[in-house]
């Protein structure tokens, strides 16, 4: 009785296992979705693409002989090119063409490729590029033309001159500040401290108003001008904050990246936004800002090189090279890089200094060679 208890046990759990998922019954399990496939290939490009703008795009695509394709609406970056008809009932092993870049800015992109069948229906390639300048930066050298005291515990995060007036904003925790100085001699005339929480990055002036950005917290500052009194307390979208600018209509920012921001002075949104590059790759690591001239002037943290940019295009059009300006003996062991660019609009005169410098330099800049 005992070995028929086990043999029934034993036929029981095999018809189970039998009928169970995944042991060749395909009664509750979901049934996989056939994988779909592209009817056609692009050829070229074949993977993601780096190439100066200018350029043409080389595309080829492969279609197959029994497959008619109407047309072919070719976009960048999201917007539409150039539309490729094709006579009716033509077919062929491959369509190739060439994609202009000009008017493009520097920076990421993506090219589409949309396929429309003689049926109805529709298919779609796509490639990531990145396009770099096709302008070579000019090379700057400079010359010292006056030397200013500086005050070496200013850890200089942003610099601007108005109207014979120099203003400077500090950073680090518990020592951030916006500052009114006097440029001949260094000596501050007026101070605001930030909060000991917050990390004080650029300021700018546009009209009667200053404003300043802080590190991380995603907030800034809004004050009037002459009595420093806070305005407004704002918020921002970028993680950091690093340097601060204006073009007199909108405020101009970076954040340590290549990207460069132009925000609404008033809700500090995002307006637009351009990825700078020179013709080898991106200018990384922008900080503190300057627009001199229709043109962005940004130092680039832990190098001694200012780079100037078109905020239309993304191009770097020129560098300089600021290396050895603070000599050795006027080094400490705190003293940090350059950065830290003010223009003196009527007087045309360019001011540099750096974090924890005891000098701020007029200088004057000159093509190389």
């Amino acid at each position: 009785m005992r070995s028929l208890v086990v043999s029934l046990l034993a036929v029981l759990l095999l018809i189970t296992q039998s009928c169970s998922p995944g042991n060749g019954s395909s009664e509750g399990r979901p049934l996989l979705p056939a994988k779909s496939s592209r009817i056609t290939k692009l050829l070229e490009p074949a993977a993601a693409i780096t190439i100066p703008l200018g350029e043409e795009i080389r595309i080829v695509l492969s279609i197959p002989d029994t497959v008619v394709v109407d047309s072919v609406k070719v976009f960048l970056g999201g917007s539409p090119k150039r539309t490729i008809s094709r006579s009716s009932g033509e077919t062929s092993g491959t369509l190739e063409f060439m994609l202009p870049t000009d008017g493009e800015l520097t920076g990421k992109s993506g090219l589409r490729l949309r396929l429309f069948f003689a049926r109805g229906a529709s298919e779609n390639h796509s490639r990531q590029l990145t396009f770099l300048s096709n302008v070579a930066p000019v090379e700057y050298s400079y010359q010292v033309v006056n030397e200013y005291p500086h005050d070496v515990r200013a850890y200089t995060q942003g610099l601007q001159y108005v109207d014979g007036i120099l203003y400077e904003g500090t950073g680090n925790y518990g020592t951030s500040s916006i500052r009114r100085v006097t440029l001949e001699t260094g000596e501050v005339k007026q101070t605001r401290d930030l909060d000991q929480s917050l990390f004080g990055e650029g300021i700018t002036v546009l009209g009667e108003r200053i404003y300043q950005l802080t590190y991380k917290s995603q907030v800034g500052f809004v004050y009037d001008l002459k009595s420093f009194e806070e305005i407004q307390k704002v918020y921002y979208q970028n993680q950091e904050g690093w340097g601060l600018t204006n073009n007199g209509e909108e405020l101009i920012m970076s954040d340590g990246t290549n990207i460069i921001y132009f925000l609404d002075p008033e809700m500090f949104t995002i307006n637009r936004q351009i990825e700078v590059y020179h013709n080898e790759g991106p200018a990384n690591s922008l900080n503190e800002l300057e627009y001199i001239n229709g043109k962005i002037w940004a130092n680039r943290y832990f190098t001694d090189e200012i780079v100037i940019i078109d905020p239309e295009t993304g191009k770097v059009e020129g560098r300089i090279n600021l290396k050895g300006i603070l000599k050795a003996a006027d080094r400490r062991p705190t003293t940090d890089v350059l950065n830290g660019i003010a223009w003196d609009l009527e007087g045309e005169r360019l001011f540099v200094t750096g974090k924890f410098w005891p000098r701020l330099f007029e200088i004057r800049i000159r093509e190389s060679g």
